[in-house]
């Protein structure tokens, strides 16, 4: 049973959190980043998240599914940089990203940027630079180029299909 000045802080603690939920979703190690910073000691810490997870209002897994799911749909970003930016947030990329199709997304940047219709206006090196930025895999990049110059000096044109 806690005391009345230590409910009164636990009580304070909650609604900062709560507070820092309202915009976004948070991972549990992102809201306990916030909490320390805000000078809330790690005790309190606990059994405020302990409380938010029973709550259900911090799972973990369930935003590492939105997550990737949101990046899945964009395909504008490769495994690398997703997983990169999830596990910055705290979340395990796990079997959530198993279905995304790298390729496929980096010929959709391409895309997106020149074009299929005809060949590409720049060099290999710069759609390597690209997609590299983008936090494509070195595989991935060098299958989309050698299928887009493929196609085009086979005077053929690219008709990659994109969702």
């Amino acid at each position: 049973m806690l005391s009345e000045e230590q409910e009164h802080t636990y009580e304070r603690a909650m609604d900062q959190a709560l507070r820092f939920l309202a915009p976004r979703f948070l991972s549990s190690y992102e809201l306990r980043q916030k909490m320390i910073r805000k000078g809330i000691p790690t005790k309190l810490i606990d059994q405020v998240e302990a409380k938010l997870i029973e709550y259900d209002y911090i799972n973990d897994d369930r935003l590492a599914e939105q997550v990737a799911n949101l990046y899945k749909r964009e395909c504008k970003r490769g495994l690398f940089y997703i997983k990169n930016k999830m596990r910055l947030r705290g979340l395990e990329p796990g079997q959530h990203l198993d279905d995304y199709d790298e390729r496929q997304a980096a010929f959709r940047v391409i895309e997106r940027k020149y074009g299929l219709e005809e060949e590409p206006p720049v060099g290999q090196e710069k759609i390597i630079s690209i997609l590299r930025n983008r936090g494509f895999g070195m595989n991935s990049i060098r299958a989309v180029i050698d299928e887009l110059y493929s196609w085009h000096k086979r005077g053929q044109r690219l008709e990659y299909k994109v969702p």
